[in-house]
Formats: structure tokens, sequence, C-alpha cells
């Protein structure tokens, strides 16, 4: 359920249904039962009265304050693995980037989401880091299907192409410093663009995504 989440399959505000959840996964409902109050306690999942419970919804206000976090860590991942990926990682990290540019020029926005996570994932897995990596994954189930929004807008993916392979040649360079501030900037720009993005929102089939009071 968490994967879902990261990947944009269960949107904020979708309900989250333990019958239905126990016949899709094939699982007994105990099972489900576990992982909806894992999810609960994390924050990733709440109660909505007569909704049940559903997947979280951010505020506006939450969202900026967590992409602030969210570049912050990202850009300490992207220290530490300048000087600390290995040989393999360096192939996986080049492997997800290239993934990305096809996604890109095909103009498939889904499969540059899911290409565009397993480039970060990468990054974080080549800091060597665990309290990092834990840190960052709890932040990006949270931010993710918002982050995956902004891949819709047009001309996103191309620019966001541009500053991956920015980032990709300080950390194969070496350059921890270098790496670091693109990879700060990168993200930075999700919350400096946020206004084009809620005008994007509100007149797309992504409306919803926020909370009513946001």
């Amino acid at each position: 359920m968490e994967e879902e989440i990261l990947r944009g399959r269960s949107r904020p505000g979708t309900r989250l249904d333990e019958r239905e959840l126990s016949e899709r996964y094939k699982v007994s409902r105990t099972p489900v039962r576990e992982a909806l109050q894992r999810l609960s306690a994390s924050g990733l999942a709440v109660a909505r009265g007569l909704k049940g419970l559903q997947v979280a919804q951010m505020s506006v206000a939450d969202l900026l304050d967590a992409l602030s976090v969210v570049a912050e860590l990202e850009a300490l991942a992207c220290v530490q693995a300048a000087r600390r990926i290995t040989p393999d990682q360096r192939e996986l990290l080049q492997k997800a980037h290239e993934a990305c540019g096809r996604a890109a020029l095909r103009n498939e926005a889904d499969a540059f989401y899911d290409a565009n996570i397993d480039f970060h994932e990468a990054i974080a897995a080549a800091s060597h880091n665990r309290v990092l990596q834990d840190e960052l994954r709890r932040l990006s189930l949270k931010t993710a299907p918002y982050r995956r929004t902004i891949t819709f807008q047009p001309g996103r993916m191309a620019s966001s192409q541009v500053e991956h392979e920015a980032v990709l040649t300080a950390i194969l360079a070496n350059d921890p410093t270098g790496a670091g501030t693109l990879m700060r900037s990168h993200v930075a720009m999700l919350s400096d663009g946020i206004a084009d993005f809620l005008h994007f929102v509100r007149r797309s089939e992504h409306s919803g995504l926020f909370l009513e009071n946001s």
C-alpha cells in the first residue's frame, strides 16, 4: 500500500476499504487491518468520519514545509553519494537517468515519474546513510502524490531531465558541494513553481488533492 501511494496509484483522499483491499491483495482482512493501522500511525492514512479511512491529504502550507525539508535531505544524500557511491551504484543511477530521458522523449508522464523515483532512490542508496534513507522514504511517501502531479505540468519533464543531468554529472565527478547545491535547487523548484501548480491542479482532474481548508 505504501508503494501504491509512492507511485501515485493511491491519490490523497482515496478511501481505504478493508474488504476491497483484502480482495485486491488476496489476503485475509487481518494483515490488511494491521497495514492500515501502520499507515494511520505514520500519518499516511486518516479517518474522515463517515467517509472512513482515507489516504492523507496535505494543506498547501504543509506541502511547502515538507518540500523544504525534502530539499535539504536530498541535498545531503547527494553530498554523501558523491563521496560514497560504488561502481555498481553509478551504473544504476545512470540507468535510472536514461529511463527518465526515454520517458520524457515519449512524453509519458507516468513512466517518467516511476523512473524519477528510481533516480532519487538510487542517490539515497548511494549515500549509504540508513537514517537519511528512512527519513527520505517517510517524507517521500507524504509528498509523492503532489510531486507526481507536478510532472504533468507542461515542460516539467524536460526541465527536470536537465536538472537530473547536472546532479548526475556532479555525483559521478565526486563533487559533493556541487551535487548538493544542484539537488537542493532541483527540489526547491517544486516550491518555487507552486503557484502554477495550484492553478494546474484546480483546473484538472487532480482537484481534490489538497485539504479543503488549504
